[in-house]
């Protein structure tokens, strides 16, 4: 039985949160420079890392039953993990709170770039019903793989730009 729950955990969760936050890690690297509040910038890119997830009771932040309501509302891979649902928050984020929306726009980005490289994959300008997957399995080898290496760069990124 419990075997059964953690496959179907797997299967909802897309790629785990350590991916997700290694890759905004990168982003925070490349960018960050060319910010000019880089608090904002990183915070808001940290936090739209882990917002498509939101809508899974599944996920590491979705399971707490603050969301709930949005899970009733949305449907886990549908609008809330698209394109369509970055550029619409990021152009409200410009109007109300504009030093916000580059933060929001890349972080939410990383995020669903990501799980369109994973099998469930991810419907990337809802409400088209194309369908962007990969081979990549949750919790898997190659992730696994993938989240080394990642870190493995960051730390060589860093001390390369911000030690020497």
């Amino acid at each position: 039985m419990v075997k059964i729950i953690k496959a179907e955990i797997l299967v909802f969760e897309k790629m785990l949160l350590r991916t997700h936050l290694a890759f905004a890690v990168l982003m925070i690297i490349l960018f960050v420079e060319h910010v000019n509040n880089k608090l904002v910038f990183v915070s808001l890119l940290l936090l739209a890392t882990i917002l498509p997830d939101l809508d899974s009771p599944f996920s590491s932040w979705g399971r707490h039953l603050i969301f709930r309501p949005l899970q009733f509302f949305v449907k886990h891979r549908g609008i809330v993990h698209s394109f369509t649902f970055a550029v619409v928050g990021s152009i409200a984020l410009s109007i109300f709170w504009p030093v916000a929306a580059l933060g929001f726009f890349v972080g939410y980005s990383v995020h669903l770039i990501c799980d369109s490289f994973t099998k469930d994959g991810i419907q990337p300008f809802w409400p088209i019903r194309a369908k962007s997957s990969g081979f990549i399995s949750t919790g898997g080898r190659i992730e696994d793989s993938l989240f080394l290496t990642m870190i493995l760069v960051d730390i060589l990124l860093i001390v390369l730009l911000w030690i020497f």
